[in-house]
């Protein structure tokens, strides 16, 4: 894309992002979507790579967030039950 930025490089900008802001439900979203017309280089492959795989901790992270929520509020709910 001569004179512009390709659609690729504002999909990685915007999983920057993303990763940067914990948004994780907005990381899945993009990681899930890849640009269309795919990449321009290897650079742009390998850095999508990097940021999927952080997106995949970041969920991991969430996922082991919610748990210990869910336990507390079994916990709570239990307590408040007796």
């Amino acid at each position: 894309m001569r004179g512009g930025r390709s659609i690729a490089m504002n999909w990685l900008d915007s999983l920057k992002i993303a990763l940067l802001q914990e948004d994780s439900q907005r990381a899945f979203e993009l990681s899930s979507n890849l640009p269309p017309e795919g990449f321009r280089s290897l650079e742009e492959m390998l850095m999508a790579r990097e940021m999927i795989a952080q997106t995949t901790e970041l969920l991991k992270k969430e996922k082991e967030r919610v748990r210990i929520a869910m336990q507390q509020i079994r916990t709570a709910q239990k307590f408040l039950q007796e």
